[in-house]
């Protein structure tokens, strides 16, 4: 058996454990009395994925206040359902309710079940964070990313007859309202039984086709700056033509690979695997509505000025076009 079918299988594993986890939690809420317990619950077993599927000096904490660094008084602190805590983060403060922002590599919303007003929460709940984390300045990925990502998970939704085109809908007019610079965008969408959406950050720059160079003709003229949050094919994604290609990868194992993607950028020991994944076509492509930013709104002077001369075009830690 290949490594591709072998961690194919894993993760089909995993996927069905998820997935009866969502029916016995389903079912406690209905039992009014048992609320908090089913919410608690559905954290945990999104929790126990996480632990199982990401490298073991990676501590999941559960409830924590993510303390902000900047603007303090504007600041409404809330509770977030599972945190990722840095590898370097002080054992004397891992058990603290309140948490350093530099401590954290991925925050999560957890909901048992997704609706729309569950979604606005938790892109507004992103933009929340972001804004009062201090900004990176320097290269595209220290300005154009944050520290950490902030997702939503979900076992299933209650998102309406056309889920998929709700959610995104959705997505585009709350992050319209909350987000004002291409960091504090949501990062990742969960839904167990329904998919995977990711954000992807883009630097496009002019660029020369070399079938319209030889007329004369610019394919593109300027440089924009986009975040778009992209459905990534899974198994359970609706055909949109021959591009991209039908996938057998679930919701769950796309989740994993994305998540590990931005891991990758902030951490060198998550990047072995993540190449893994991509080498053994566990990695996702997919589609999505972008919003566009004005380049000098996006990115400082100073790193403005330099992207006609370090902008690549292809994956580079600091320079890449895509994040």
């Amino acid at each position: 058996m290949t490594e591709q079918h072998r961690l194919r299988e894993w993760m089909a594993a995993a996927d069905r454990e998820i997935q009866e986890n969502y029916a016995e939690n389903h079912a406690k809420a209905r039992e009014p009395k048992r609320i908090q317990q089913t919410g608690h619950a559905a954290e945990r077993a999104w929790g126990q994925l996480l632990e199982r599927w990401l490298p073991p000096q990676y501590e999941i904490a559960y409830r924590r206040y993510i303390l902000p660094e900047i603007e303090v008084d504007e600041y409404e602190i809330r509770e977030t359902d599972i945190v990722i805590l840095r590898p370097g983060y002080p054992q004397a403060l891992r058990n603290k309710e309140e948490v350093l922002a530099a401590g954290v590599l991925a925050a999560f919303s957890v909901k048992l079940t997704l609706d729309g007003p569950g979604l606005a929460e938790g892109i507004a709940e992103a933009a929340n964070i972001r804004r009062h984390t201090a900004s990176r300045l320097g290269t595209p990925r220290q300005e154009l990313t944050q520290p950490f990502r902030y997702g939503v998970l979900s076992h299933s939704h209650r998102l309406g007859q056309n889920p998929r085109k709700n959610l995104n809908n959705r997505y585009v007019a709350e992050d319209g309202i909350h987000a004002s610079h291409p960091r504090e965008s949501l990062d990742l969408v969960c839904v167990a039984d329904l998919g995977v959406w990711a954000k992807l950050t883009a630097t496009w720059m002019p660029v020369w086709d070399e079938a319209q160079r030889a007329i004369g003709n610019l394919v593109a003229d300027h440089y924009s700056v986009q975040t778009m949050l992209m459905e990534e094919v899974t198994s359970l994604s609706e055909p949109k033509g021959e591009w991209p290609p039908p996938s057998q990868l679930s919701p769950l194992t796309v989740f994993i690979s994305s998540l590990y993607s931005f891991l990758a950028q902030e951490d060198d020991t998550a990047e072995p695997f993540y190449r893994g994944l991509i080498g053994s076509g566990l990695s996702a492509a997919g589609w999505g509505t972008g919003r566009e930013w004005q380049p000098a709104k996006a990115y400082s002077e100073t790193t403005l000025a330099s992207l006609p001369n370090r902008l690549v075009n292809g994956r580079d830690r600091e320079w890449g076009m895509v994040y």
